[in-house]
């Protein structure tokens, strides 16, 4: 009875450490590592933001499906993303929305607190003008806010991907 509880006893113990993270890394260096990646992907314009959570300005906030995002690639702005709110002028049919590939007119970064970067881009597509108001942290948590002329700002938040 002895043996069977002592092999018991080992097997969960093996499991145990199966199922943590063998990369040597303690928690505050992934952390470091994480803002490190977030820190060389915003200076190289190159990052990939996925959108989790939408706040439309006049109706409650909403769980979004996996795939929207919003990626900058040096000087183009790759828009996915979904929108619900008023539209003011728009073409028949409800016109592209927020989904659209375009030339940034406009990009400024700065570093608005430590572990805060503020990006804000504009550009144009053949509908409206857009204003994309970014705000990252050192962890890679993000959120979106975008004005246009056409539509009601609306807001995201997510991750930025920094694999």
């Amino acid at each position: 009875m002895k043996r069977i509880l002592i092999m018991l006893a080992v097997a969960l113990m093996a499991t145990a450490c199966v199922t943590t993270q063998n990369d040597g890394l303690t928690k505050e260096q992934r952390k470091a590592l994480k803002a490190q990646r977030v820190r060389e992907q915003l200076a190289e314009r190159r990052y990939t933001i996925e959108v989790e959570q939408c706040y439309p300005r006049r109706a409650p906030a909403r769980r979004v499906d996996f795939g929207y995002s919003l990626t900058v690639s040096g000087d183009t702005l790759k828009s996915y993303l979904p929108y619900f709110g008023r539209a003011y002028h728009i073409p028949y049919g409800g016109g592209k929305g927020l989904h659209f590939t375009s030339i940034i007119d406009n990009y400024q970064q700065g570093l608005v607190k430590k572990g805060l970067t503020r990006i804000i881009i504009v550009t144009h597509n053949e509908e409206d003008i857009y204003q994309y108001t970014l705000e990252v942290f050192e962890n890679g948590n993000s959120s979106i806010d975008v004005m246009s002329r056409q539509r009601e700002e609306i807001m995201f938040s997510g991750t930025m991907k920094t694999d």
